[in-house]
């Protein structure tokens, strides 16, 4: 569930450019045909933050506003 979801994060986000809301991607999810329940949503968000792949905030006391962080490479 977790590389749905980045990869849903990634389809809303224009590839990092603009802030989705938890809303927003459980709708995305729901038309794609996948269910997930928003305390599952949330547990993925939390691990891919954790993961440095994501930014989570809190834009109202009920929704949570979510960035995909784009990695810059390095060369050496």
């Amino acid at each position: 569930m977790l590389n749905i979801v980045y990869e849903a994060l990634k389809e809303l986000s224009k590839g990092g450019k603009e802030p989705v809301t938890e809303s927003q991607i459980l709708s995305y999810l729901a038309r794609n045909g996948y269910s997930i329940s928003l305390p599952d949503l949330v547990k993925s968000l939390m691990r891919l933050e954790l993961l440095g792949l994501v930014y989570v905030t809190s834009s109202t006391k009920e929704e949570r506003m979510v960035k995909l962080l784009v990695r810059q490479e390095t060369t050496s």
